[in-house]
């Protein structure tokens, strides 16, 4: 009889849980969409397809050097940097 009723609760617990984890997937979910809408209103995207062909023009001597410098990664680095940057200086009490 115990026995029933502890795998009926941890059946119910795990079902919560469960609930709990989607709950916050799908909201997730949401603020990326959201975030993506918005970077689309604000026009990133077509900047970011005007960028992406100006790198297409590039001769190969010059990715060579990029990719010999490491400037992908570099690049990548100091927008995360600005990225958390502005983050942190939004958190009121900072």
């Amino acid at each position: 009889m115990i026995s029933d009723f502890a795998s009926w609760l941890k059946a119910i617990i795990e079902q919560v849980i469960a609930w709990l984890v989607n709950l916050l997937l799908a909201i997730f979910s949401w603020f990326i969409d959201a975030a993506i809408y918005l970077l689309d209103l604000m026009g990133i995207t077509q900047r970011v397809k005007i960028a992406s062909h100006y790198f297409d023009a590039l001769p190969d001597g010059v990715w060579y050097f990029m990719n010999l410098f490491q400037v992908q990664w570099g690049l990548g680095l100091v927008m995360t940097s600005y990225l958390i940057r502005f983050l942190i200086r939004r958190i009121p009490g900072l």
